[in-house]
């Protein structure tokens, strides 16, 4: 699979989750990339937390030993930016 078809596949299933843990009635998937969802209002500092152990579980990446800004995580674009700067 060549890598724009991994990243959009990333990009989905990031969104997918985010959904699962976004305040109720609020839907992540329909704000753009580089919108603050924490400022937002559709995600709090628990789902932070979800975020990194999302992160954890399902890209293997060890956040805690590479260090991550949190306000890297608070839009789909900075959360999958801290991914491809973990794989490096």
């Amino acid at each position: 699979m060549n890598q724009m078809h991994e990243r959009e596949r990333e990009r989905e299933d990031l969104l997918a989750f985010l959904d699962t843990i976004a305040r109720p009635g609020i839907e992540p998937s329909s704000f753009s990339d580089d919108t603050n969802l924490i400022d937002e209002g559709a995600i709090d500092s628990l789902a932070l937390i979800q975020i990194i152990s999302y992160l954890e579980q399902k890209h293997g990446l060890d956040l805690q030993a590479r260090g991550v800004d949190p306000n890297d995580l608070g839009s789909v674009s900075g959360i999958m930016g801290a991914i491809e700067r973990a794989r490096r």
